[in-house]
């Protein structure tokens, strides 16, 4: 019934070998004596919540190839993962040949999401990189092949290494750089600041700030003098450090990360569907509380102090719909096909056309496809794997994620943009991830297919809207991680339907 965050630890995976990179710094191609110094073996442990649950390993070697040297990267990360009684695990196997520019001239990544094989092949021929990528499944069809036209500025972390070994990088630097993201599949935009200098185990180290612009999301990465990361963290993402270690303890002593679903409150409320709004106060770990819950037409947030009053009302039907298919430069990415929601495949369109029959208005062609997708999709309580509507067509089975990815792609189908929503939704007291769908009628409309809701209730706290492609979903992943093990919800009052409002502990006439 609850979303389980699928595509977190994956991401978390990509995040903690996401060293600085860097392209606006001047640097010139490194001399093998250099090189030399960037050849090794190193490990790490990672951590998450403060417990040992994976370990990441970086081995750098030169090549001699008849274009001059190269250095080839090859990263090994596993994250383990407890989920509702199973043992899964995230990892990847990342091979990187980088040229005399320091620009990747060829990657090989191969990944395990929780029980799903994938691969990517990628090859950098002057401007154009060619990319190659799919599942690695039995059975699975023949990859996408796709061309990326690659920024001037295309750079790789090891211009940075480069950099520090040189001592052209202290405190007060700032750099930018685009750099190839295999994880995404995408280009992305790194801005790099060299914050301060402090010790770290006896040694003095550079602390340096990175942020994905795709992502936004920063990374503090510790370095020594001779480039070597010694430590690395994400702040506000469930405590995620990755430190230097030796292979023993990098292996030694792992536990599984449980990832806890369910945030519990005190107060128990009536029938949900049966409430115009609710009240509740969200509080953080650490920081203001704020940060993490956004303001929505369905939700306000007011700061008070560092914690959020935060009002949900229930979704309302709209008044009237417009007609389909619905247009619009401003929607375009909301009616896109993903990889993750094929909506231009024929069999997806047949599907969604044969639902909706003659419905040419897109309210109704909205709750047509919603009471498909309850009625037709058998319920599971937890599938970890990433799925594609394609694939979630073909079994008719999954946990609110199949649901709201399976409604947004055939809605997308007939020309109705909608977004994949996470965050929590109230359910036998207390708050459960889950994920619904918004769909444009005219307005966004929030509709549950898992629970059979046209119009969400007001016990569904959003966190993070996405437009479903692979950048917004990491960052729906990523969102939503922030709250995990971080926040706690106070249940402070509701208004019923017939406009009576109680306060826990005081009921108002």
């Amino acid at each position: 019934m609850h979303a389980r965050l699928r595509a977190l630890i994956p991401v978390a995976a990509a995040l903690i070998v996401f060293t600085p990179a860097c392209a606006t710094l001047t640097v010139a191609p490194p001399t093998p004596e250099e090189l030399a110094q960037l050849v090794g073996i190193e490990w790490y442990r990672v951590q998450v919540m403060g417990r040992p649950n994976g370990y990441a390993c970086i081995e750098t070697e030169v090549l001699d190839t008849p274009d001059g040297p190269r250095l080839r990267v090859t990263e090994d990360v596993k994250i383990l993962i407890a989920l509702a009684g199973r043992r899964l695990e995230a990892s990847k196997h990342q091979v990187s040949v980088f040229g005399e520019d320091l620009r990747p001239v060829t990657i090989e990544l191969d990944k395990n999401e929780m029980g799903r094989a994938s691969h990517l092949s990628a090859h950098l021929e002057g401007d154009t990189l060619t990319v190659e990528s799919g599942s690695a499944e039995p059975g699975a069809p023949p990859p996408a092949v796709k061309t990326i036209d690659v920024p001037p500025d295309l750079s790789s972390d090891l211009a940075i290494a480069i950099g520090v070994v040189r001592g052209e990088l202290d405190v007060g630097d700032g750099l930018e750089y685009s750099v190839y993201d295999a994880e995404l599949d995408l280009i992305d935009r790194h801005v790099v600041t060299v914050d301060r200098r402090e010790p770290l185990d006896g040694v003095d180290a550079l602390v340096i700030s990175a942020r994905s612009e795709s992502l936004d999301i920063d990374v503090l990465s510790w370095v020594d003098d001779a480039g070597v990361m010694l430590r690395q963290s994400v702040p506000g993402l469930m405590d995620l450090t990755l430190d230097r270690v030796s292979e023993e303890e990098a292996l030694a002593s792992l536990v599984p990360f449980e990832l806890d679903n369910r945030v519990a409150v005190e107060h128990h409320l009536p029938i949900v569907r049966s409430l115009a709004d609710v009240m509740l106060r969200v509080r953080r770990a650490a920081g203001p509380a704020d940060e993490l819950i956004p303001v929505s037409d369905r939700q306000s947030v007011v700061p008070e102090g560092e914690d959020a009053l935060v009002t949900i009302h229930r979704e309302r039907p709209p008044d009237a719909g417009l007609p389909l298919p619905i247009t619009g430069e401003s929607l375009a990415e909301y009616l896109q096909p993903t990889r993750a929601a094929q909506s231009d495949d024929p069999r997806i369109v047949d599907t969604a056309r044969e639902i909706i029959g003659d419905e040419t208005d897109a309210w109704g062609a909205a709750q047509l496809l919603c009471a498909w997708v309850h009625r037709s999709m058998h319920k599971v309580s937890s599938e970890p794997r990433p799925i594609t509507a394609l694939e979630i067509l073909d079994a008719m089975r999954g946990d609110c994620t199949e649901h709201a990815i399976l409604l947004a792609t055939l809605a997308r189908a007939v020309g109705l943009p909608t977004k994949l929503v996470t965050g929590l939704a109230y359910v036998g007291g207390g708050f459960g991830y889950h994920a619904w769908t918004q769909v444009y009628v005219g307005r966004w409309v929030e509709m549950d297919p898992a629970w059979g809701e046209m119009t969400a209730d007001a016990g569904h706290l959003m966190i993070y809207a996405s437009a479903l492609d692979d950048a917004s979903y990491a960052r729906a992943a990523l969102a939503t991680g922030r709250t995990i093990g971080a926040i706690e919800i106070d249940l402070l009052g509701y208004t019923a339907a017939d406009g009576r409002k109680v306060r826990f502990g005081e009921e108002a006439p």
